[in-house]
């Protein structure tokens, strides 16, 4: 090495050495700013002053141990149990470093390090002291009781003074719910450890035990002070302000925690309850169901959700979150009432029933809630139901004129004439109050005890002369008594005390219309529209008296600005209906829903509309979906059972009569009465008389009565006493079916000539009754045959292509020997059946008396194939052609085959037997 290489060799180790130097110089310097800035608890500028440090320094335990307890007094959990453990791993000798490691691990919830940290027993004392108090708080949260009680045991024993171990003692006692004693532990501690965050967060949680929400909201925000970046202390201090409705503050918080974790439950609950109180349900809902998917399951978030949706019209969403916390709910609670709002909206009548049952009204306010709902419930069919909770609604205490009125109201409502009682104590209690006349009035007027009626119209009206609506009362009466004048008088008056009366206008107008006096009409709907021009019944009016294309268009601009408004839809529909334009009342009647609370009208319209086009499917369909939105009503069970009966399936009608009488028509006595009708259609005979067992055939009228017992009399062939109650069940009601049952058990009783005069007396008042005439005609054909050929020449008229009618008079005419309407009758038949084998029959017999043999033949032997050989009279008749053909062979086999019972037809063919052998030899 020469010596130029030797001087370079030396200046780069020198300056290496320095280097080194200058370096270590800039740890320490670092070092003893980080300790300056912690003396005066600026704990972040520490931070970056010792994370300086580490980077020259960074195996240096102290600065590790320094930089960790750093983060712990900012409440940085994760980075201070990084450094802390850092420490711990390059062999930092300090009794702190387990103590603050633990309290790092605490912090950061893990609290199986706590318990398991090594190292320990060699503590100084104060520093064991202040992790046993650690230890105890961690098999708290760990549910270890035993455990966090000898944690604190031990802490007491070591140092029983200590700040720590009272610390410890007021944990344990905190969750022994013992709230006073740990409450007088920790203000022993307080005031010499304002400072110590575990202190002032057991403050707090002590707060919140004892609902001191504003104190522990601000022990919560001392604890933040103290630890500013522990973020999760934003979560507990959220929730306590929304506590002590400090909303707004609240909200700050949540907003805080949500910009960095959108999902967080507590902090979406918290915001959800802010936005409720501030009325944004719709951002309510949302947060809240945000914090739901969190899978918080608080009832409070169920009920923000729930109340939120209901408000917002969203009656699905507010029945799926109120219904799972109904039950935590008191029982005056809002919620319970907005819950049964909602199941009845969704058509859910059978939970509501069971909502109404566990419902018990607690003031003024429920009341009128069940009474609204009784109606609401009667609207839709659930008449049981309603008239039970309608009971259920009377006051709880002592009635006031108001309640009484009330619950009268509700009992005519639901057409329960006791209602009028109600008003008539209400009004003695309270002559003034309003309404309660008019009631009473019209309740009357609807029973028909018009001089009642008249009586309270005209008092009121003479109490109240310068009200309109006073003598559209009056009108009212007068218009029920047919006193038509005197109506126009009253409505007139009505007109000069309020012009925009809708009601004085309309009943006008049709007062004119019933006169004749179509101008007049015109000119009073028209007033009526002009002054109201999306009034319904003003509408209605106008287009009955006026159906043309100007009255359409003013129903169609009032659907149009009322979209929502059910009269106006219906009347809407009705005049589209009127005009043939199905298709376009089939699109604005399907824009109501088909719930529970569609109008019976609605439906019937549809199927109405259905029932025009001709679509037999979807007919049945939309009755099966009247039947399934709502049970209640009876009509759609009636409509499905007949159309089944019209399909000859008898068992599916009474199907559906079966399932509405189990379920919600149990005391229907029409639907009894229908079914037992069909059972005696069928001759279910013993399911009948087991039905009519029912107490409620009694109360049907006696003529009902006696045609039930009649009709099981006639199954029962006793023809006498089915005779003795169907006389009297057809005086009371000479239908078509009740004729053809009375006429059944004349047969039945020998007597021919009686039920033929019930038939033909009927036809006598009812002469288009082709179906009696039919029945009357076959009877005729065997006692009477002209006659019976006249009634079926009557027929024919009207059911020329009748096979039965065309068949019978070529029969009947070729008996009386008029071949030449036989020949006529009988080839129109042919024409129409042609391989019907009764039609053959008669066709060549007429032939065969016609003298026309071998057509005659021809005709027989296509009968005889047809029928298989199987019926008597054709296989005789052919025979009778084969033998006039000399044909005796085939005939005597034919006849030889046959089996016959009756003694007329044996006698027959004996006698072409005979003719056989006569032939023969």
């Amino acid at each position: 090495m020469n010596t130029r290489t030797k001087t370079l060799t030396l200046c780069l180790s020198v300056a290496l050495a320095l280097s080194a130097c200058g370096e270590q110089e800039s740890a320490d310097t670092y070092l003893m700013q980080a300790k300056s800035y912690s003396k005066e608890n600026q704990y972040k500028e520490s931070v970056v002053a010792l994370k300086n440090a580490a980077r020259l320094a960074p195996d240096d335990s102290e600065i590790r141990f320094l930089l960790g307890q750093a983060y712990l007094s900012l409440g940085n959990a994760l980075d201070a149990v990084k450094e802390l453990e850092r420490a711990q791993s390059l062999n930092y000798q300090s009794g702190k470093l387990l103590p603050s490691l633990a309290r790092a691990y605490l912090i950061a919830n893990d609290d199986n390090s706590i318990l398991t940290l090594e190292g320990v027993e060699s503590l100084p004392d104060e520093s064991k002291v202040e992790y046993l108090a650690y230890k105890t708080l961690a098999a708290i949260k760990s549910q270890q009781a035993e455990l966090a009680i000898e944690s604190s045991r031990q802490a007491v024993s070591i140092l029983p003074a200590n700040v720590f171990a009272i610390l410890s003692q007021a944990y344990v006692e905190l969750n022994q719910s013992n709230i006073e004693k740990a409450d007088a532990l920790v203000n022993a501690i307080s005031s010499n450890a304002s400072n110590n965050p575990e202190v002032v967060m057991l403050e707090a949680q002590i707060a919140t035990a004892q609902q001191d929400h504003v104190k522990a909201s601000e022990r919560y925000k001392r604890y933040s002070s103290l630890q500013p970046n522990a973020r999760i202390v934003y979560l507990l201090l959220a929730d306590s302000l929304l506590k002590a409705n400090q909303y707004d503050e609240a909200e700050k918080y949540a907003d805080i925690i949500l910009a960095s974790l959108p999902n967080q439950p507590v902090a979406n609950y918290v915001k959800s309850a802010t936005l409720y109180v501030k009325k944004d349900y719709a951002s309510a809902v949302e947060f809240a169901e945000k914090a739901i998917q969190g899978n918080l399951q608080l009832p409070q978030l169920r009920l923000i959700a729930g109340a939120s949706s209901f408000h917002l019209g969203n009656f699905e969403k507010a029945h799926n979150h109120l219904s799972v916390i109904t039950d935590v709910l008191v029982p005056e609670h809002p919620a319970k009432k907005m819950l049964i709002v909602s199941q009845f909206q969704l058509g859910l009548i059978d939970d509501v029933t069971d909502s109404l049952d566990a419902f018990s009204p607690q003031n003024k306010d429920d009341e009128k809630f069940l009474s609204t709902l009784s109606f609401n419930l009667y609207s839709v069919g659930a008449e049981k139901e309603a008239i039970k909770f309608a009971e259920k609604s009377a006051s709880i205490s002592k009635s006031e004129p108001t309640d009484n009125a009330r619950q009268g109201v509700l009992k005519l409502l639901m057409n329960d004439p006791s209602g009028v009682d109600n008003l008539e104590a209400a009004l003695e209690e309270n002559p003034n109050l309003k309404g309660a006349e008019l009631a009473i009035a019209y309740a009357a007027l609807q029973s028909g005890d018009f001089d009642k009626a008249f009586a309270v119209a005209k008092k009121w009206q003479e109490q109240n002369s310068e009200v309109a609506a006073s003598y559209n009362m009056l009108a009212a009466v007068y218009i029920a008594q047919q006193k038509v004048d005197l109506a126009k008088q009253a409505l007139q008056t009505s007109l000069t005390k309020g012009e925009d009366n809708i009601f004085a206008l309309t009943e006008l107008a049709k007062i004119a219309l019933n006169e004749g006096n179509r101008e007049e009409a015109e000119r009073f709907a028209q007033r009526a529209v002009d002054k109201d021009p999306k009034n319904p019944k003003a509408l209605r009016y106008f287009y009955a008296i006026k159906s043309d294309e100007e009255s359409l268009l003013k129903i169609k601009q009032a659907h149009e600005s009322k979209p929502n408004n059910i009269a106006l839809a219906l009347l809407y529909v009705d005049a589209l209906i009127s005009s043939d334009d199905l298709i376009n009342a089939l699109a604005v009647s399907n824009t109501m829903d088909a719930s529970v609370k569609t109008p019976k009208k609605a439906w019937l319209q549809r199927i109405a509309i259905y029932k025009k086009q001709k679509n037999e499917l979807l007919l049945v369909s939309t009755i099966e979906k009247w039947l399934q939105a709502n049970p209640y009503h009876i009509e759609p069970v009636l409509m499905i059972s007949d159309y089944y009966v019209k399909q000859r399936q008898t068992n599916k009608a009474l199907q559906y009569l079966d399932k509405a009488l189990l379920d919600h028509h149990q005391e229907n006595l029409v639907l009894k009465i229908v079914k037992i009708q069909l059972l005696l259609d069928t001759n279910q005979l013993y399911l009948a008389k087991k039905l009519y067992q029912d107490q409620q055939f009694k109360e049907i009228q006696p003529e009902l009565q006696l045609g039930l017992t009649g009709r099981i009399a006639l199954l029962e062939k006793d023809f006498v006493e089915a005779v003795n109650k169907l006389t009297a069940f057809y005086q009371a009601y000479p239908s078509s079916k009740n004729a053809v049952l009375l006429s059944m058990a004349y047969k039945g009783d020998n007597r021919i000539k009686e039920a033929q005069n019930i038939l033909r007396e009927y036809l006598a008042n009812n002469d288009q009754d082709d179906r009696i005439r039919m029945m009357l005609a076959n009877d005729y054909t065997v006692t009477e045959p002209v006659k019976a050929i006249a009634e079926y020449e009557r027929l024919i008229k009207t059911q020329s292509n009748n096979i039965i009618v065309l068949n019978n008079l070529a029969w009947l005419n070729l008996d009386l020997n008029n071949l030449e309407q036989a020949l006529k009758y009988s080839a129109e038949a042919v024409k129409l059946a042609p391989k019907h084998p009764n039609v053959l029959d008669t066709r060549g017999m007429v032939l065969f008396k016609a003298g026309k043999i071998v057509l005659a033949s021809k005709a027989l032997a296509s009968a005889y194939k047809i029928s298989e050989g199987k019926d008597l009279d054709i296989s005789m008749n052919y025979a009778e052609v084969l033998i006039s053909n000399k044909n005796n062979k085939d005939a005597l086999s034919i006849l030889k085959r046959l089996q016959i019972k009756d003694l007329k037809r044996e006698k027959r063919r004996n006698l072409l037997i005979s003719l056989t052998n006569n032939k023969n030899s």
